[in-house]
């Protein structure tokens, strides 16, 4: 069964201006909501190193997902 707190968050800055701010549930829910693969997604949260030939290019948004702490 799928739960619904929300379990991740996407933050998306590019130049230090906050593009996307939100929680979700799955990582699949990212995918869906900002058009990247899920083996992008699942990448960037797991901290998988990234390719250098794209963090050079000029507009490389910086993408940063993290699990939510449960609350007890």
């Amino acid at each position: 069964m799928k739960s619904k707190t929300p379990c991740f968050n996407c933050l998306i800055e590019q130049n230090n201006n906050v593009l996307h701010d939100k929680d979700y549930i799955t990582l699949k829910d990212i995918s869906d909501d900002i058009g990247l693969s899920y083996s992008i997604i699942a990448d960037l949260s797991s901290g998988r190193k990234k390719n250098a030939k794209y963090n050079k290019f000029i507009y490389h948004p910086k993408i940063t997902i993290r699990r939510i702490d449960k609350k007890d």
